[in-house]
């Protein structure tokens, strides 16, 4: 699932590689009839997709996640989700030790996994 994430987002974003390593690149795709499509780098490596709305005046990214991109591996996976049911973290940290939620490290990439497909049928990868 790993390599498929990674081959996604090299499509979605005209070369995962190169976008993840520049610190400063934003990418905002729209297609009608949906939110536009932001993609941050956000350092080391990693990289956010958001979709936002606006609500009282304020824009609310739903949803919004952290991805991790490790190029030498040609694989990419899914570290945070912000929705609007709140926050979830694959790894954390607990007195100086870092932690993985392995189950929900499973449920947050097959969620990225999908709604990348999601994103190319509704032609967010022209």
């Amino acid at each position: 699932m790993y390599e498929r994430i990674y081959k996604k987002l090299d499509k979605l974003t005209g070369g995962i590689e190169s976008f993840a390593s520049d610190l400063d690149s934003t990418i905002k795709k729209e297609q009608s009839c949906y939110m536009p499509l932001y993609i941050d780098t956000i350092g080391n490596n990693e990289i956010a997709l958001a979709h936002y709305y606006k609500q009282n005046g304020d824009l609310c990214p739903d949803p919004d996640m952290q991805i991790k991109i490790v190029p030498e591996m040609k694989m990419a996976e899914a570290l945070t989700l912000q929705d609007s049911f709140g926050f979830k973290q694959v790894y954390y940290e607990k007195d100086g030790t870092m932690f993985v939620n392995p189950s929900l490290k499973r449920d947050l990439n097959r969620f990225l996994d999908q709604w990348l497909t999601n994103l190319r049928q509704q032609g967010f990868y022209k």
